[in-house]
């Protein structure tokens, strides 16, 4: 089985005296070396404060031995006299049940990667003095390493903001992460350097375009993560600018554009031409003209990250990634100035104005709550009753039949279209249709066409047909769709976490002429109809629902019923669609530009396919993950995808012209 489910496995009882047991979330037990040879020193009992659990509890406090051989990292070693505490805290239920929920064929782990360019700060070039003109024409000064992931770490107070990203899941008890904390600040961060050594590794850039990148991507979506050694890793390479795929060709283009314009007008402000042309060279002024050449050269850093969702879910992972950015702290003061404003909000008024208007509001949630509830499970009975197969199915039996299934992922990824764009062509389809239509409903509706074109290409692989021969339409597909109780937002002060739910819904299929009204496009129906089926969903409990059911699973049933209900519950959908809003502006780690970010989601058991649509500094983006057998070639499934978009385009172009 997958190391991250053999990880957390139990240790015998013995084992587990070393621990306290808790009843309340976020209780904490600390096990610290002693010079004692006893194994126990001291067990006392003091009362703390539980930030998850709410409320103050008795917690033990254990103090005993700690094995120094037990790793193989020199820098973790213990000598003698160095005192350890482990803080045991308690896991979320959701990140809980990614444990349990997981496959050896599915592992929860998401992953992505980001995708830098342009100049460091000077304060993150490590190298000084003569030999930073070498490092120059090594390209050094361009280049964002380990060293400099590390020192990002800690100038921003990753371990103290997220404390999780230093944790493992016990091995006495996988319901707890584990943390290990020195006695003195220097020690701490010591041993904090020491652990992203582990997490944080160089590695060979990618050769060639896309298809090494595509590769690791793959393997990195189904090998099993060892839980009780780490949580996240991030593999960091350095090539070329556009080498690898990671950046598009039309951005490449754009930034080394702006590298000549940049070049242009420093060599016209200083006259260099002039001045190299007309000097003969002394020594070493060759070497430092070609340094200065070389500070041009366009470089890309690749950031290939891959978590386990027992960390936290991937929204909640790219939000806590953005206090590493230099724009950290303008996006914390962004968020505090929304929450300001909606706490004067509810300060406006009489003290009877505000509390009859927070009487009103909380009696309009119980009723959305307890008719919403109702209307969201017979809703899933209904799909779960009317949804006999998945439409994949008969694509995997056919494959095993003749021998040609083919394990494992396929991914791709692509720059979809400006955000302003996919806006105002949802906007003027729905104003012409007396609908609010939003982004998510146009790709939703675009990746629902492209899954059809899929099924009907396998099914014309499976039985060829001739002219005359009518083959059976697949009239309706289920879609998940993931939705984070937060907004994909990590609040000030808070730690990352687990605040996902889900929902499926029913989406057209295959459509007909005869589907179509007058005045209506196949592709305008099918994004009105997909409208009205998120509509119904989303506006119901349903994510709150699975979210709470998911903790209920987690907590009290076994592994194996936990696995079967996941499976079960997804009403046979055929896809997994994810919406990542990202922030509006470029973002920045030690002054080099990310100019290209794409998540790739772990596929639930049961479901082939999987796709994340998500908007960055103004642009959209989509990456689609899916089993090798359900979707052999993922370019041409996204070439699909984009091809509904512009017949929507197309449709939004001609109602506008019409209007005009």
């Amino acid at each position: 089985m997958a190391s991250s489910i053999l990880g957390r496995k139990v240790l015998p009882a013995a084992a587990a005296a070393f621990t306290a047991n808790f009843t309340c979330g976020g209780g904490v037990s600390s096990m610290r070396d002693d010079k004692s040879d006893g194994l126990w020193a001291n067990v006392g009992t003091t009362t703390r404060t539980l930030c998850e659990a709410g409320r103050s509890e008795k917690v033990k406090s254990v103090i005993g031995k700690i094995n120094p051989g037990a790793s193989n990292n020199l820098f973790l070693i213990k000598e003698s006299g160095i005192r350890e505490t482990v803080l045991r805290k308690r896991m979320t239920s959701i990140g809980r049940f990614s444990l349990k929920s997981e496959s050896i064929d599915n592992p929860s782990i998401p992953t992505f990667f980001l995708a830098l360019a342009g100049r460091k700060n000077k304060s993150q070039d490590h190298n000084t003095g003569p030999s930073s003109v070498y490092s120059a024409m090594s390209c050094g000064s361009n280049k964002f390493t380990v060293s400099d992931f590390e020192s990002a770490w800690m100038a921003k107070g990753m371990p103290t903001r997220h404390p999780r990203f230093h944790s493992t899941v016990s091995t006495h008890d996988d319901r707890y992460f584990e943390e290990i904390h020195h006695t003195t600040a220097d020690e701490q961060n010591t041993r904090i350097k020491a652990e992203l050594d582990r997490h944080a590794a160089e590695t060979m850039h990618f050769s060639v375009y896309r298809d090494d990148l595509r590769y690791r991507l793959e393997h990195m979506l189904i090998s099993p993560i060892e839980v009780s050694d780490k949580l996240w890793e991030v593999k960091i390479s350095n090539g070329p600018l556009g080498s690898s795929g990671a950046i598009s060709r039309a951005k490449v283009d754009a930034i080394v554009q702006k590298i000549k314009n940049d070049e242009r007008q420093l060599l016209e402000n200083t006259k260099r031409n002039e001045e190299i042309q007309s000097r003969r060279f002394g020594v070493g002024e060759l070497w430092s003209d070609a340094a200065r050449k070389a500070e041009f050269m366009p470089i890309e850093s690749v950031l290939l990250f891959r978590t386990h969702h027992a960390l936290a879910d991937g929204a909640s992972i790219i939000a806590a990634l953005t206090d590493l950015c230099d724009e950290a702290e303008e996006i914390r003061a962004e968020i505090k100035k929304v929450l300001r404003k909606w706490k004067q909000r509810e300060k406006r008024g009489t003290s009877m104005r505000r509390l009859l208007s927070r009487l009103v509001r909380y009696t309009k949630m119980w009723i959305w709550l307890i008719f919403g509830t109702m209307r969201a499970f017979f809703y899933q009975m209904y799909l779960q009753i009317t949804t006999r197969g998945n439409p994949f199915d008969a694509v995997k039996e056919d494959a095993e039949r003749k021998g040609l299934l083919v394990t494992g992922r396929s991914v791709s990824w692509c720059d979809a279209a400006p955000l302003e764009e996919a806006k105002q062509i949802a906007q003027t389809i729905g104003q012409a249709k007396g609908v609010n239509i939003t982004v998510n409903d146009l790709f939703v509706s675009c990746i629902t066409s492209a899954i059809v074109r899929q099924l009907n290409e396998h099914e014309e692989f499976m039985a060829p047909m001739s002219a005359h021969e009518h083959r059976p339409a697949t009239r309706h597909i289920n879609v998940v769709i993931p939705v984070h109780l937060r907004g994909g937002v990590v609040l000030p002060g808070e730690s990352v976490g687990n605040r996902i739910g889900a929902f499926v819904t029913r989406c057209p299929g295959e459509m007909k002429n005869s589907d179509v009204g007058e005045e209506a496009t196949q592709s305008t129906e099918r994004l009105l109809r997909v409208n009205r089926s998120l509509c119904y969903s989303k506006n119901s409990p349903a994510p709150l629902i699975s979210h709470y059911l998911a903790k209920f699973c987690s907590d009290y049933l076994p592994d194996t019923w936990t696995q079967s209900l996941f499976k079960r519950a997804n009403a046979n959908a055929c896809v997994v669609v994810s919406n990542n809003r990202g922030y509006h502006k470029k973002l920045h780690i030690g002054g080099m530009a990310i100019e290209s970010a794409h998540a790739f989601l772990p596929l639930p058991p049961g479901i082939p396919v999987g796709v994340v649509v998500q908007s960055y500094a103004g642009g959209l983006s989509l990456s689609v993950t899916a089993e090798k057998w359900a979707v052999p070639d993922p370019d041409t499934f996204l070439l699909w995808v984009m091809e509904e978009y512009e017949r929507l385009r197309n449709d939004a172009a001609k109602l506008k012209k019409r209007k005009n």
